[in-house]
């Protein structure tokens, strides 16, 4: 049995929109699940659903073998959540903590801040510090009374790359303390990075869910980035031309550099070396990456249910 899981969850709103579709989720104790889609899919109205917030048309929610979610056992981060900016740190958990019949508050707050790396903050006041350190803050409060599962909607929104990577490390670590984490966002290579199972949500549908470990093998595009010295426009131009290749994009960076998405790796392995080497490019990097979520995303949004 899944340690979370949907049954045809749905909501449709007075107005008549038809927001979540008869959604089955299924999440697996231990698990970093990244709930994707673009912006109104229907991610945060899943999630508000599964946390009582919104009420389901039609559906159930099963937790750990029970029906409806054990909000005792559940820590919440809500996405662009707000803080009491009068209170410091310490006192923002304090008040978290008094929410529940907790024996020691102040062992779970200690843990909770030191789980952040806030521990030397505690004393500032909330209006005092930066928005990466208020989303951390919003961790340890999803933290302060020791949850099984984590519920993360878009936690690294709006976040610069140094608060973003922070965030993504204190979600990996918590998930080797054995918690259950359900987190959304549409910034793909963030969740690439940590994300254990997936489910790809598409205007209130899911149309692709499983272990990034499946999902990988399931999806037959690859790709294959190259780099250059110099013109390579004609070369190019061939290697579109490719009936093995779907998309030839170039990539940021210092000189030519192209991510090339092929459909069948098997030739492309065989016929793409020969034409690059016989071309008159001098070629400064070759390889086949691994399939990303990214292309696992573009392929079904183009494709539809998988």
């Amino acid at each position: 049995m899944n340690f979370l899981e949907t049954k045809n969850l749905s909501k449709t709103y007075p107005n008549g929109v038809k927001a979540v579709k008869s959604l089955n989720l299924k999440i697996d104790k231990g698990e970093i699940y990244g709930l994707i889609g673009p912006n109104g899919a229907g991610k945060s109205t899943t999630i508000r659903m599964l946390m009582g917030i919104l009420e389901p048309s039609s559906g159930s929610v099963y937790f750990d073998g029970g029906s409806g979610l054990d909000l005792v056992r559940t820590g919440y981060l809500p996405e662009g959540a707000n803080f009491y900016r009068f209170m410091t740190i310490r006192e923002y958990l304090e008040w978290s903590c008094s929410l529940y019949d907790l024996p020691d508050c102040e062992s779970n707050i200690d843990e909770s801040l030191d789980t952040v790396g806030l521990e030397d903050l505690e004393k500032r006041q909330l209006d005092e510090i930066s928005k990466g350190q208020k989303q951390r803050v919003g961790i340890a409060q999803a933290l302060v009374h020791d949850p099984n599962l984590l519920i993360l909607d878009e936690p690294t929104s709006g976040l610069d790359p140094l608060g973003k990577k922070k965030i993504l490390s204190i979600i990996k670590e918590l998930s080797e303390q054995g918690k259950t984490i359900l987190t959304s966002s549409h910034i793909l290579p963030e969740l690439s990075q940590i994300c254990t199972g997936v489910g790809i949500i598409k205007g209130g549908e899911l149309v692709l869910q499983g272990s990034m470990t499946d999902l990988r093998e399931q999806f037959i595009t690859s790709n294959v980035e190259l780099g250059f010295e110099g013109p390579v426009e004609d070369l190019i131009t061939k290697i579109e031309g490719l009936d093995f290749v779907s998309e030839v994009e170039e990539m940021d960076g210092e000189g030519s550099r192209y991510k090339v998405r092929v459909k069948n790796e098997k030739r492309a392995k065989r016929e793409l070396p020969e034409l690059v080497l016989n071309s008159e490019a001098v070629v400064t990097y070759y390889d086949f990456a691994q399939v990303t979520l990214e292309d696992i995303f573009i392929e079904t949004m183009e494709e539809g249910v998988k």
